[in-house]
């Protein structure tokens, strides 16, 4: 069964969300590239994120081989704050300098559209499917551990691009991720986020820069539900 996330959707998904990042993510930085070498400089920004799991599978039964795809949309927004940890450090390209973050988002969707929800029943084979959706599930989300590190080696004094690791703790109105329809599991409200993310700083003025990431976000409730199906992996973009 291949997912039935259309390409084009999700580069329409990739551009909206680039664009509300030029209109959002105007950071407040360090002073430019080379001023990050301040030892316990601050930053603060407002962010947008959006992003989409790129293979959706549901389990529709107690057989593994009964599944069916789904689309799902994520939406986002909040704020974030970091603190720079240590003076630069590292040979070479790996020379950079160790940030604490922490991100809010008192604004998190997941949008199920309209779509309908294709099946596989073994022994009867593929094709059937329910007509599901639109359907939205409202939270919250808080990541208070992250680690970033930013390569400040060898770069202009225009741009500063990065790596971080972390993870944090996801609330929503109803179970998430929701259920196919007639199938039973009860997941949670509660769901936790490993991620990891590249990115970039690109100074635009004096204590000003306009950041783009790319994160790769892990959803699982780690039992905490009757049932976890978590989501592996999802594609999310800032």
């Amino acid at each position: 069964m291949t997912s039935r996330m259309p390409k084009q959707r999700a580069l329409r998904l990739l551009i909206a969300v680039v664009s509300l990042a030029v209109a959002a993510s105007l950071t407040g930085l360090y002073g430019n590239a080379q001023e990050l070498a301040t030892h316990g400089a601050w930053q603060i920004g407002a962010f947008a994120a959006g992003g989409f799991p790129p293979n959706y599978v549901i389990y529709t039964g107690s057989s593994p081989d009964s599944h069916g795809s789904m689309q799902l949309d994520l939406l986002g927004a909040g704020a974030q704050i970091g603190k720079v940890l240590s003076a630069p450090r590292g040979p070479a390209f790996l020379r950079g300098q160790g940030e604490a973050v922490v991100e809010v988002l008192p604004f998190w969707l997941a949008h199920y559209p309209l779509q309908k929800f294709y099946y596989c029943t073994p022994p009867y084979g593929c094709g059937g499917y329910f007509l599901y959706g639109p359907y939205n599930i409202p939270g919250a989300s808080i990541t208070p551990m992250l680690y970033r590190w930013n390569f400040t080696g060898r770069t202009s004094r225009r741009s500063v691009p990065w790596a971080q690791l972390g993870g944090g703790l996801l609330w929503t109105s109803h179970k998430f991720p929701a259920p196919a329809p007639g199938i039973g599991g009860s997941t949670s409200v509660i769901n936790f986020t490993p991620q990891g993310a590249i990115g970039e700083s690109i100074f635009i003025k004096k204590n000003r820069s306009l950041d783009f990431a790319f994160k790769a976000v892990h959803f699982s409730n780690a039992g905490l539900g009757n049932s976890n199906p978590g989501l592996n992996i999802t594609l999310q973009f800032s």
